[in-house]
């Protein structure tokens, strides 16, 4: 069984290595202090016995000091090591919360809107939940839920093209023969699979199994979807690996974001050390965006920047130093937008 390796294992190797060595040398000196004790105290007499035991004695204390020295250093460091990792962890359940605070700002927002508002918002999403009810009528025949709902989407969102390309389809199903249906119905899940939308396209195979259980195409959906997300997965990485490689910073963190998805709990922490490097980079270069800003007076451009490390790295030091300068930030830009502009130059 493999241990993950922390960032002190070398520290401790050295320790074990020092210890082992001296250790042996004091070995070798037992060894020698026993027979040069044995010889002397055959020729001077007990009293260089006595002073070959005490010899003994300091080399034994000696091992035992250097034994549990090294005791103390795998203490510490694994207690530092620990110490880093309860860290780690922490500012991961910070960042987490930070965004819940975030996503429940904007619940709030969308709670004061009108049911008109809210329907502009989510009309989208409802507009694809309808298809794909639709589609599923149409693989069960029921045509007249399917054109319940085609009614619906020209009734109710108004939205006549779309009621016009939904009859097309139900007159063309009713036409169609079963294979050519369920040929249909592969094509649209190759769509979501092409958009990389595996939830849809999961859920559409699942609903088709239950339909056709013993047709070999439908019965291979869920291998192809897989397979397919394996294959996107890995060009994943390999587009990471490539970014980090040219020092590609804004690529290296667009790749890591999707790559979240992803990735299991064992491959995440293989990346973590990299993907360490990389964050450090971008909180740098953003830094670095933010003091020319600053510099140049372009307040508006500055809090900006600040918002950006404010939003990426809510916990770092460099966002507490940026959140105790926005409110300066935010009075200049403002006394700067009250400033009159100067007047236009006369032509000579």
């Amino acid at each position: 069984m493999t241990t993950k390796s922390g960032p002190y294992d070398w520290i401790i190797k050295l320790a074990r290595a020092t210890l082992l060595v001296f250790l042996a040398l004091l070995a070798l000196g037992v060894v020698a202090t026993v027979i040069a004790t044995v010889v002397l105290s055959i020729e001077h007499g007990p009293f260089t016995l006595v002073a070959g035991l005490l010899t003994l004695l300091g080399l034994l204390v000696s091992a035992g000091a250097a034994i549990v020295s090294y005791g103390a250093i795998k203490l510490l460091t694994a207690t530092e090591d620990a110490a880093s990792s309860t860290a780690r962890r922490l500012s991961r359940l910070e960042t987490l919360a930070y965004d819940q605070a975030e996503s429940l700002k904007k619940l709030v927002d969308i709670s004061s809107l009108s049911d008109q508002g809210k329907s502009l918002i989510y009309r989208d999403r409802e507009i694809e939940a309808v298809r794909e009810a639709f589609h599923a009528d149409l693989m069960r025949q029921d045509y007249d839920s399917a054109e319940s709902l085609i009614e619906g989407v020209e009734k109710k969102f108004g939205y006549a093209d779309e009621a016009s390309r939904l009859r097309q389809m139900m007159t063309d199903s009713q036409k169609a023969t079963l294979e050519e249906k369920i040929d249909a119905a592969i094509g649209r899940i190759q769509q979501y699979i092409d958009r990389h939308d595996w939830e849809r396209a999961s859920r559409e195979s699942h609903r088709i199994i239950r339909l056709f259980p013993k047709n070999p195409k439908v019965a291979a959906l869920p291998e192809r979807i897989e397979s397919a997300r394996a294959d996107h997965k890995r060009s994943l990485l390999q587009a990471y690996a490539e970014a980090v490689r040219k020092n590609d910073v804004d690529r290296s963190i667009s790749m890591l974001r999707e790559l979240d998805l992803y990735l299991t709990p064992q491959e995440a922490a293989a990346l973590e050390e990299s993907a360490r490097g990389v964050f450090k980079a971008r909180l740098h270069q953003l830094g670095v965006q933010f003091a020319i800003r600053v510099t140049d007076q372009q307040w508006e451009e500055a809090i900006a920047a600040g918002e950006d490390i404010i939003r990426e790295f809510p916990n770092s030091r460099m966002s507490q130093e940026v959140r105790e300068k926005m409110e300066l930030l935010r009075s200049r830009a403002e006394a700067a937008n009250q400033q009159p502009s100067p007047p236009p130059a006369e032509d000579a």
